[in-house]
């Protein structure tokens, strides 16, 4: 009995192999009164062949881990059960545990008939492991090496934490290692990332379900076709119950199974997993996708509903809502991995991008949350929301601010005050808590070849763009261009959730990279709409950090690949 409360494996297996060997040679053991005052109980034997498994629980295992201990504190999640904060206050490392006994539930996600962690379940150690350092948002965390579970024993899982950069971001490494009595096994890196603040939730409602104009899609067989591909998906992974398509949008409504709690995980990675099943459904790979600004709005979810809208080529954005359309987490870009073919493919076409606005969709007006708009302007657009006389007073709500330039005014004078103001704008919303600042400006940028640009409100972009990256998912810009149509769907642009937005006509479009063709290389003719990077030699390039290292060693190309025989180099501080 002491030993048994000492947790003594030698001296209970001693103890009780004494009390065995007194029984085999008849004499009777009050068994009884052996463990009188103890939580022990009488178990049948089982009725089929002993299989080959330890008697012992991991819990007084020479290999487990105690969740107890000097400096060490228990979390709570099922995944990551302790964390201990680094001496010098600049990070923190989480440790767990994962073993098909303890979590059998991850048995039903295999492939190639291994028990693999799958993506989504990173994310949810990143965010657990943000929390604990209060970043708990993701800028971005790519999943690189597969972790496996093996079917007996387990792995020890590691979340670390550094030390927080000038800009509040923290990195994240995820690793493994088999759990065994074996301190200098190495860690398998899985997973690296960066992680942030948190974010304020998307001004988009998925309270109209279905959505408007989406076609339901078939589902009959989807799982048992995924088996058939060597990616098997169990009860606990068959969350996906219905799907909707309308154009290249993907709807879709997932599910826990009976049984499973989500109430210990911040969103149970079945659950996030099963939100991408629509991109199987419908012919994508999934395998080693990135994640880039996921937040979490709302924990233990049991269902979703799910808006997956395409971002350029390879990449995705992910909203996922409650049963009542409320945000609950979302993925501002959920990227396919970048193969070693592709990567070989953009070499030898240069690599080169440039800028184009892609048109994108905006919410129904009827799909509109009853967000408060707080306008800073003496008159307030028709139904926009409320007017507010400065920055203070529009704390917590979402903040509205248009800048325009009077007709006559100098260029130079309108660009230093609009600039100034801008400025001043987003220094005040950030100091009063402001739930996001929106910058309306007109006839800021060109959104195609042609297009007339007022001097006066561009240089805006420029400074809020960087603002944007310093503080992400508190700024946004809208461009429009004076018409009643545009102005209409104002009110449309500011839930849409883009970070810049321009209104033509009432048509939104949004700025994205878009390959560009080099001249000279063979097979690259530009077709119309290309950019043509590298211009004649008579002509004259201006690159700006052109003194610094990497500027002129792009000069020293420029003149020996290209022929360029006039460069203008400009630089902020340099000779």
């Amino acid at each position: 009995f002491v030993a048994l409360q000492r947790r003594d494996r030698p001296q209970v297996e001693t103890a009780l192999g004494a009390l065995a060997r007194l029984h085999t040679r008849g004499h009777t053991v009050d068994w009884a009164a052996l463990f009188t005052g103890t939580t022990a109980t009488v178990t049948d034997l089982p009725t089929y062949p002993f299989q080959h498994q330890n008697y012992w629980l991991d819990s007084i295992s020479p290999g487990a881990r105690s969740t107890g201990g000097p400096g060490l504190t228990a979390t709570g999640h099922p995944l990551l059960k302790t964390a201990v904060g680094l001496a010098d206050g600049k990070g923190a490392v989480l440790t767990g545990r994962l073993a098909l006994h303890t979590h059998p539930w991850l048995a039903d996600h295999r492939v190639g008939g291994t028990v693999t962690l799958p993506s989504a379940a990173m994310t949810e150690l990143a965010v657990r492991a943000g929390d604990e350092t209060g970043c708990p948002g993701i800028a971005d965390l790519t999943v690189g090496t597969p972790l496996t579970v093996p079917e007996s024993g387990g792995v020890q899982v590691q979340a670390s934490v550094g030390p927080a950069d000038a800009d509040g971001h923290r990195r994240i490494t995820i690793s493994s290692r088999p759990d065994r009595d074996d301190p200098g096994a190495p860690w398998q890196v899985h997973a690296t990332g960066l992680l942030t603040e948190a974010a304020p939730a998307p001004m988009v409602s998925l309270g109209t379900w279905p959505p408007p104009g989406a076609a339901p899609a078939g589902l009959d067989g989807f799982y048992r076709r995924l088996d058939e591909k060597g990616c098997t998906h169990g009860p606990a992974f068959q969350g996906l119950r219905a799907l909707w398509q309308r154009g290249e949008e993907l709807f879709a409504e997932v599910e826990l199974p009976d049984g499973t709690d989500p109430d210990a995980f911040g969103i149970h990675p079945a659950l996030l997993d099963a939100a991408l099943h629509p991109l199987l459904a419908a012919g994508q790979d999934t395998a080693g996708l990135s994640w880039h600004g996921f937040h979490l709005h709302a924990v233990g979810p049991r269902s979703l509903r799910v808006w997956i809208r395409p971002r350029g080529e390879d990449a995705f954005r992910l909203w996922l809502a409650d049963e009542t359309g409320e945000p609950v987490a979302e993925a501002r870009a959920l990227r396919r991995p970048v193969t070693p073919a592709r990567r070989l493919d953009g070499a030898a076409d240069g690599s080169l991008f440039h800028l184009v606005w892609s048109p994108v969709g905006l919410p129904d007006p009827e799909d509109l949350t009853a967000t408060r708009w707080a306008v800073l302007r003496d008159t307030p657009p028709d139904g926009l929301g409320h007017r507010v006389e400065n920055v203070a007073d529009a704390a917590g709500d979402v903040l509205v601010a248009l800048l325009g330039t009077a007709a006559g005014d100098d260029a130079a004078d309108a660009a230093h005050r609009s600039t100034v103001r801008a400025l001043e704008l987003v220094q005040e919303a950030l100091a009063a808590g402001t739930s996001r600042l929106v910058l309306v400006t007109e006839n800021a940028v060109a959104t195609h070849d042609g297009e007339d640009v007022d001097p006066g409100s561009a240089p805006v972009w420029g400074l809020v763009r960087s603002a944007q990256v310093e503080n992400p998912g508190r700024i946004m810009l809208i461009d429009t261009d004076g018409s009643p149509a545009s102005a209409g769907q104002l009110s449309a642009a500011l839930a849409s959730g883009h970070d810049q937005l321009a209104l033509r006509a009432g048509r939104a479009s949004t700025p994205r990279l878009a390959g560009a063709r080099p001249a000279g290389v063979a097979g690259a003719e530009p077709e119309p709409g290309d950019a043509v990077p590298v211009p004649a030699p008579e002509g004259t390039v201006l690159v700006t950090g052109g003194t610094g290292a990497l500027g002129a060693l792009f000069a020293r190309h420029l003149v020996t690949a290209h022929g360029v025989r006039h460069l203008l180099l400009l630089s902020r501080r340099g000779p």
